[in-house]
């Protein structure tokens, strides 16, 4: 064999080992990462009676972990918004994506509706929260007459949904019969101001009787 023939040879011998170390080595990085994943998910999510996590399961993990990162909202994705008021009521509405939403991950939502919080993403369901200041519209549009204190007292909200007094009468509990005083610690709905001040005048005959 010529010199030639022999410098081919070499350089391919040596491109062989080149490659041959090279392939070992990413193998061992590769088997390193992997190790390092495991031990990531594991500090997680650890199993009971210091039970490791199988590859399977380390599979599954990283399968969920890719699943989130790449969850995008759909046409089908349904859009929950609860307020969540200072008078300790809240309102949920819920809604189909509107078309502005269609395509974005979390992290774009959130840039897009920065004055809310994600609380739950998927691309099933989206919720986002609000805490808001004073009362909700709900308790601000209905009231109910109940008891404070052992004075007759209309309250904003319906006797299920109590919310703060709006006034206190001087109608005092102790002198209405039984089954007014029953309706007093049950709520007594009421519809209108009229309706209010037809029950209270009634009320008021009664403890004056």
């Amino acid at each position: 064999m010529n010199r030639k023939g022999r410098l081919v040879a070499l350089c391919a011998a040596l491109t062989l080992a080149s490659a041959g170390a090279t392939y070992a080595y990413l193998s061992l990085k590769a088997a390193q990462n992997i190790e390092r994943a495991r031990e990531r998910l594991e500090e997680a999510h650890p199993e009971p009676n210091g039970l490791s996590l199988p590859p399977e399961g380390l599979n599954a993990g990283l399968e969920r972990i890719g699943a989130r990162a790449a969850a995008r909202i759909s046409s089908s994705t349904e859009i929950v918004y609860r307020v969540m008021y200072e008078c300790g009521h809240e309102e949920v509405n819920k809604m189909a994506a509107p078309p502005e939403m269609v395509g974005l991950t979390r992290e774009e939502l959130a840039r897009e509706v920065d004055d809310w919080t994600i609380t739950e993403f998927s691309p099933d369901r989206v919720v986002m929260s609000q805490r808001r200041a004073g009362m909700s519209p709900a308790c601000l549009a209905t009231m109910h007459i109940g008891e404070k204190d052992g004075w007759v007292t209309v309250f904003y909200g319906d006797p299920k949904h109590r919310c703060r007094p709006k006034s206190v009468t001087r109608i005092k509990v102790t002198g209405l019969p039984p089954n007014e005083r029953a309706d007093l610690r049950a709520g007594i709905p009421v519809s209108s101001e009229e309706d209010l001040l037809r029950i209270l005048e009634t009320l008021a005959s009664w403890a004056d009787g």
